[in-house]
């Protein structure tokens, strides 16, 4: 049986039909859109300003960690330009933190692998004065032992009264993943030295995922830590994100910038305050961790735009 055609005023109405739902969907699409910038484009400009800033300041830690947030934040343009100008002249111990950097951002494989390499020869150097750094550096980047000598080196430095301890710990962690690695970095929290404690709650704090003993150590640790101590915050990082929330409203300046830097790629909620801790006034880590985070929240919806 033959079907009638149908009527022009029908095809008319499916035809208004799909362009009601076409604005129907840009309209919801675009208050999705909005909803997750909360942040305005004059503070998101502040936020660049306040990180681009900071790379300026040659010779000093602080425009490392600019440029590591730059980096991951795929804003490595004006991160080459600066820290490649410094790559051959740079002193110990802040060459560790420029050639970390150029081996995050550098666009070629092999340069990224040489920098690398720059970093593991201080590390077997037994006269090189930051050694501690470049032990640090190749366990933030996430590199393996490559040799036998190298990993008698970080073996020898992991014990509990090296400096290193932790971040040993941290690279035998990540060449082969133990509980009783766990346990020597939670015992640490335990420590006499400040320093110690600080080192090993930050390298707690950098494990995807810890057994339900190591979190219920890092607690009581964080219950006998002296809330002014330096490393308190980062004994409460290793216990989680609900510490980290706490720390968030704590009136330190420095217990903020780390609850705000690890808060912002660690949980999806969307911290409105932010904007408050860009003020001139507040040091520049906080600034930096602001900024980071109000960028890190808009780096999605902006690339969906």
């Amino acid at each position: 049986m033959t079907k009638a055609p149908l009527k022009a005023a029908t095809l008319l109405n499916i035809r208004y039909q799909f362009v009601l739902l076409a604005i129907s969907l840009t309209f919801l699409t675009n208050v999705k859109l909005a909803a997750e910038q909360p942040f305005t484009p004059e503070i998101r400009a502040q936020c660049e300003q306040v990180l681009m800033n900071s790379l300026a300041a040659r010779g000093e830690w602080s425009s490392v960690h600019a440029a590591e947030y730059l980096i991951r934040l795929d804003m490595t343009s004006q991160v080459l330009d600066t820290f490649r100008q410094q790559a051959e002249n740079a002193t110990p111990p802040f060459r560790i933190g420029v050639w970390r950097v150029l081996a995050q951002a550098d666009p070629s494989q092999e340069a990224r692998h040489a920098y690398v390499e720059k970093i593991r020869t201080v590390l077997l150097d037994d006269q090189a004065t930051d050694r501690l750094h470049a032990l640090e550096s190749l366990a933030k980047l996430g590199i393996a032992i490559q040799s036998p000598a190298e990993l008698k080196v970080v073996q020898r430095m992991s014990v509990p009264d090296d400096p290193g301890g932790s971040f040993a710990l941290w690279r035998l962690y990540q060449q082969r993943p133990t509980s009783p690695i766990i346990d020597r970095l939670v015992q640490q929290l335990h420590s006499e030295d400040d320093v110690a404690r600080l080192r090993a709650g930050f390298v707690l704090s950098q494990l995807k995922s810890l057994p339900e003993k190591a979190r219920t150590s890092a607690a009581q640790a964080l219950s006998e830590e002296p809330t002014d101590s330096a490393a308190y915050p980062y004994v409460a990082s290793a216990c989680g994100t609900a510490e980290l929330r706490k720390l968030r409203t704590s009136q330190d300046p420095s217990h903020q910038a780390l609850a705000i830097r690890e808060l912002a790629t660690r949980s999806p909620e969307i911290d409105r305050s932010l904007p408050t801790a860009l003020n001139e006034s507040n040091p520049l880590a906080l600034r930096q961790a602001a900024a980071f985070a109000i960028l890190w929240r808009d780096r999605d919806s902006t690339r969906i735009q």
